[in-house]
């Protein structure tokens, strides 16, 4: 290099602290009682900035880690800081264990740390979301690659490498990204167990002599509300648009508590028209706001996983963060508020006695059928 460009090279990098999300840190700072992490982290050699610092605590607050008004961990939080991932992803492995569906949940975080196994060759766009379309699932970019990983498995287990190869051309996906989903959905799987948590055998889309099939309506619906425990508060309402052409596909717009979005045109769900509620891994900005890896939610995981429920009886509203709004009955809000304290009192007793198995729990199986028979009438 020249040596003005090593001249301009700072002395020093840029200390972690300032460089890494702080949620984890924040997590532990509480976990060993330091007092407030703002108080704590102020005395740091490079302290972050307030806001950075208040942000992560804003978080871990929003997903239930922490107590609103004092630094005090919940439940959730002393098992979260048990686990040496990103927060959002700890709570979708806890709940994908409490729930008894860890191997799945674990394969869907793999998924949101790692690129996505699809791909598209210069020249095949058409050709590469048409295969990606065919494996479209559960209005679901999450589970659409859940089902190519599915497939993927399926063929190597029937066919070994020459059938695998022919799987990943036919469907433009990586062999290698795959491969390494497996490795990352193990490790995490090693992670959880590590925490304490006994691994159930359970796998969506496995059925009992260990042949791969594809996912039922009611494990989809179980994915789908993890997803929404670890994914809140990346919500928004579909800005639902009928065209006068049936044969116009008009942009999916979505409403999200920072303003409207529009879902990236790479998602399964670029052009999906209906009422509802899509979960979202990330928004990026490039001419416009983007939602990318999307997937379309049902109102009972959004009120036992979201945020604050209020209840406006005059109207028979209830409303959840203050923006999402459902219209249902008083009674509605007080058992999803119970079922909550439920919940939670689970994840207190299983702190209080780690070796303890929940896989008989009644709340737990009471929650479950909620979850799955959401949409069965």
């Amino acid at each position: 290099i020249s040596r003005d460009r090593f001249e301009s090279f700072m002395e020093y990098s840029v200390p972690e602290i300032l460089r890494v999300p702080l949620e984890e840190l924040c997590l532990h700072i509480m976990k060993c009682n330091l007092g407030s992490p703002e108080d704590f982290l102020s005395r740091a050699l490079d302290p972050p900035q307030q806001q950075v610092i208040g942000n992560a605590m804003n978080l871990l607050r929003k997903i239930g880690a922490c107590l609103l008004n004092e630094p005090k961990l919940t439940p959730l939080g002393q098992h979260l800081a048990a686990l040496p991932v990103n927060v959002k992803i700890g709570k979708m492995l806890i709940f994908g264990a409490i729930f008894g569906c860890l191997d799945s949940v674990a394969t869907l975080a793999a998924v949101m740390t790692e690129k996505s196994p699809f791909t598209t060759p210069i020249g095949r766009k058409d050709e590469a979301d048409l295969a990606k379309s065919s494996l479209e699932m559960a209005v679901s970019d999450h589970i659409t690659i859940y089902n190519a990983y599915l497939g993927w498995k399926r063929a190597r287990q029937e066919g070994g490498y020459r059938a695998e190869m022919t799987y990943c051309r036919r469907y433009f996906l990586n062999r290698t990204s795959l491969l390494t989903l497996e490795d990352v959905k193990q490790e995490l799987i090693r992670v959880v167990r590590a925490a304490g948590f006994t691994v159930s055998t359970m796998q969506c889309g496995w059925n009992g002599n260990g042949t791969i099939q594809s996912l039922s309506l009611h494990e989809i619906a179980l994915l789908k509300a993890v997803l929404t425990a670890g994914l809140y508060d990346n919500i928004g309402k579909i800005i639902y648009a009928k065209s006068v052409d049936i044969t116009e596909k008009l942009a999916c717009m979505v409403e999200t508590a920072q303003g409207k979005a529009q879902v990236h045109p790479s998602s399964v769900n670029r052009d999906l028209q209906t009422y509802g509620w899509l979960l979202y891994q990330e928004k990026v900005r490039y001419t416009k706001v983007y939602l990318r890896e999307t997937t379309l939610i049902s109102p009972f995981p959004i009120l036992l996983f979201g945020g604050d429920i209020e209840v406006q009886h005059r109207e028979r509203l209830l409303s959840v963060d203050g923006w999402i709004h459902f219209q249902a009955p008083v009674k509605i809000a007080v058992i999803f508020k119970q079922l909550r304290v439920l919940i939670e009192s689970v994840l207190k007793k299983k702190l209080e006695n780690p070796k303890m198995s929940l896989e008989d729990d009644k709340v737990l199986h009471i929650i479950k059928e909620l979850i799955k028979t959401e949409n069965s009438n």
